[in-house]
């Protein structure tokens, strides 16, 4: 086969740009001290950089996350211990105005005592992180505590601003449950109210009932004596596919909250619930016997009787309190302890993901630097030949 000089010269090229391209690619490697600087370099290996960064991606913010209810936390645990600190001092108080020596004045001023108690309760109760109450459940518009007794109470209705729905929603009826609850109805079926279909929740839409009903007549009841009545104008003011209403009803007590609780993602798979049950800490929700408002408020109306076996009967009463209020105090350190765990899973799965990553990613600096002298010396040769391609001629050959 005739070797052409347009041929040779064609090779020589082709082999000089193949040997800067390496030395680029060198060049690039050890400026940057990794091995992988783009997809094309090493598709597999690109793909697993990306699924570890994106892990490590994932750790930050489950961190972030702890971090943001971390003081929700300690500040919680820090207001129940003082909480614990004035059932203790009604306590004192009342051990010491049970006996029939105690006489009516002395009686009177433990009970002043007894409602100072009973304000700084309440402002513990009432206390607030970031714009949040610690002790409402999920409802963060009303304070969660009075230091007066209420009256079941169902509460206008709401729609959500997003809705299509136009017309007017009313709430109505006598609430007859013994908890306070967060009603919620959605829209399933879009259309006037002869053809609209709904669910509905009792745990402000965390589950709905699952199936959908028949809104026809506009008028609908929740349960616990709940009812909605919607007006579409006729039909000229329709629902829309996934309208939103709900109500708040609260049953007789001092407690304007709800025993819903708050969670947050922590790992992979993994949730916390953050929050402290002001029900279950207060009131009389669940297995708790006492109403620690309804205890001292008693206690104090006792002395202000001069009624020593009321003021006996409230003994117990403040034990169970004391009771209830130390272990969600042992439930917020419990938490705490479940964060630190988290957070030392998440430090050491980091050490593994970089590590991985490092031998992933991370070029070996001595094995460029012996490559990059190698493609010097030959991309130095190839200048070398590309130089005397054009001064062959025929006549070197005679």
């Amino acid at each position: 086969m005739r070797v052409t000089d347009n041929m040779r010269y064609n090779t020589t090229i082709n082999s000089f740009f193949k040997t800067q391209a390496q030395y680029n690619d060198i060049i690039e490697k050890s400026a940057s001290q990794k091995k992988i600087n783009r997809a094309s370099d090493d598709p597999i290996a690109a793909t697993k950089i990306i699924d570890i960064n994106q892990n490590l991606a994932a750790n930050e913010q489950y961190r972030k996350n702890m971090t943001s209810i971390d003081s929700l936390i300690s500040t919680s645990e820090s207001k129940l211990s003082s909480a614990f600190d004035l059932l203790v001092r009604a306590q004192e108080i009342a051990v010491g105005q049970a006996t029939a020596t105690a006489s009516t004045s002395t009686r009177k001023i433990a009970a002043q005592n007894v409602q100072s108690i009973i304000d700084e309760m309440l402002n513990l109760a009432n206390s607030k992180v970031n714009d949040r109450y610690l002790f409402s459940g999920s409802r963060n518009d009303v304070e969660p505590f009075s230091t007066t007794l209420l009256s079941p109470q169902i509460e206008a209705a709401g729609k959500a601003a997003n809705n299509t729905f136009a017309g007017t929603v009313v709430s109505s009826g006598t609430y007859t449950g013994t908890t306070n609850k967060n009603y919620a109805l959605k829209i399933t079926t879009a259309g006037a109210l002869a053809a609209a279909e709904y669910q509905y929740s009792t745990d402000g839409g965390k589950t709905w009932n699952g199936t959908d009903l028949s809104l026809a007549g506009g008028s609908v009841s929740l349960g616990t004596g709940v009812t909605l009545t919607f007006d579409d104008i006729g039909g000229t003011k329709p629902f829309g596919a996934d309208d939103i209403f709900y109500v708040n009803a609260t049953a007789a007590g001092y407690y304007r909250g709800n025993n819903e609780t708050l969670s947050i993602t922590i790992n992979r798979g993994m949730t916390l619930d953050y929050n402290t049950s002001g029900a279950e800490t207060f009131t009389t929700s669940g297995a708790n016997v006492v109403d620690v408002f309804a205890t001292l408020n008693d206690l104090k109306t006792a002395l202000d009787s001069n009624d020593v076996t009321g003021i006996s009967n409230q003994l117990d009463n403040l034990k169970d309190a004391q009771s209830q209020v130390t272990l969600s105090q042992s439930l917020c350190g419990a938490k705490s302890d479940h964060i630190e765990t988290a957070k030392n899973n998440l430090d050491i799965l980091d050490e593994n993901l970089n590590s991985l990553l490092s031998a992933t990613q991370d070029a070996d600096l001595a094995e460029l630097a012996t490559k990059l002298s190698m493609k010097e010396l030959a991309l130095k040769m190839s200048y070398a030949i590309s130089a005397k391609i054009g001064e062959t001629t025929i006549l070197d050959f005679l």
